[in-house]
């Protein structure tokens, strides 16, 4: 009694801890931020809807860099990339974090109101707030993944620039500005993908006769695959929006296979791998059990008729749970992989038809 009333204070605690986290994620501060401000200068009373605050965002990001452009003459940039394509891949970007902070509080929400209360212990629980924890308190890892991102994001940025002719501030002044919304919508794919392997460790109230088709299994492939699809849709407008710009296909096919398949095919694996070691661990443990019962009765006396007869049936159902698959894995997961990355690949084809038919000519 005294375990199971531990246990469900540590699922209320990390329930509340997620409710509290889900205004402390990079997007959450971003938008939290711009509406407080904006409730103060209006003197609003109560809180407003982040959709006042996404609206005023929108067009005050693209005031440092034009007022770079402007400044340091990169009028001559606008006129090649166009001026209009320019700032709807700026605002594109910024749909990205529009659209990732519901991506993400979807798969936290579904975290909290499907996965906690079937996670079996609290030491598992204490791992799984640490990993929440890594998306909205933890400084240093933040301050890593930005110092990453921007070095690979300066390398794209100057080998494009550099390939296109485009180098200058008011190039710089529209990387920066995009890299600093692409790194606020690319935050938390790492953080998915580390999730089902820490997942495939933790103990769940699993159908103990064919885990791999319990509840709990079919939420958590549930909650991963939506932010799969999620991200995939985030980046297919990336994709098309890209493709308004003049640059380099071969840039463009980087930012696909880097962006979009990498991250997709990662996912699915460890989606897969984390699955896979739940699976098999309810399984490991029912099936000890059932060895052990099957010693206990092999050591007694096994010339009686009525305990072979037993044995013969726990060996059985012994064998029915071994032969259950170890993972969810199955034609339609295949489909949905295959299509998950047919989709960038429709975005960047249909973004440059032009390009791909005159080098087939």
């Amino acid at each position: 009694m005294e375990i199971d009333l531990e246990l469900n204070e540590k699922r209320l605690e990390v329930k509340n801890e997620i409710t509290a986290g889900l205004n402390k994620t990079p997007m959450a501060i971003l938008f939290n931020s711009t509406g407080k401000l904006i409730q103060k200068i209006t003197r609003y009373p109560k809180p407003l809807p982040l959709i006042y605050s996404a609206a005023v965002l929108a067009p005050t990001i693209l005031i440092p860099w034009l007022l770079v452009t402007l400044l340091f003459r990169g009028t001559e940039m606008l006129t090649r990339l166009g001026l209009f394509p320019t700032i709807i891949l700026v605002e594109d970007f910024f749909l990205g974090v529009f659209l990732t902070y519901f991506n993400v509080n979807r798969v936290l929400r579904g975290i909290r109101d499907t996965l906690v209360d079937s996670i079996l212990s609290t030491k598992d629980l204490s791992d799984l707030q640490n990993w929440l924890s890594l998306g909205w308190s933890s400084r240093k890892i933040k301050l890593l993944y930005w110092c990453l991102f921007l070095s690979l994001f300066s390398a794209f940025v100057y080998v494009s620039m550099r390939e296109a002719d485009l180098f200058g501030f008011g190039m710089t002044a529209f990387f920066l500005v995009s890299g600093f919304l692409g790194g606020i919508s690319f935050y938390y794919a790492p953080l998915i993908m580390l999730l089902p392997v820490r997942l495939g460790n933790y103990g769940f109230a699993l159908y103990e006769n064919d885990p791999s088709r319990s509840e709990v299994v079919s939420n958590i492939s549930g909650i991963l695959n939506r932010f799969i699809y999620g991200y995939v849709f985030i980046n297919l407008l990336f994709q098309l929006g890209l493709a308004l710009i003049v640059l380099p296909i071969f840039v463009k096919l980087f930012v696909m296979l880097v962006f979009m398949w990498t991250p997709v095919i990662i996912q699915s694996i460890t989606n897969q791998v984390g699955i896979g070691n739940i699976v098999s661990l309810s399984k490991r443990k029912t099936l000890n059990r059932i060895q052990a019962q099957i010693k206990t009765l092999h050591d007694s006396d096994i010339t009686d008729k009525d305990n072979l007869e037993i044995i013969n049936q726990l060996m059985d159902y012994h064998e029915r749970i071994r032969v259950t698959p170890n993972s969810n894995l199955n034609v339609g997961w295949v489909l949905n992989f295959l299509n998950q990355l047919a989709l960038p690949l429709l975005g960047f084809l249909l973004g440059n038809i032009d390009k791909i038919i005159a080098f087939f000519r």
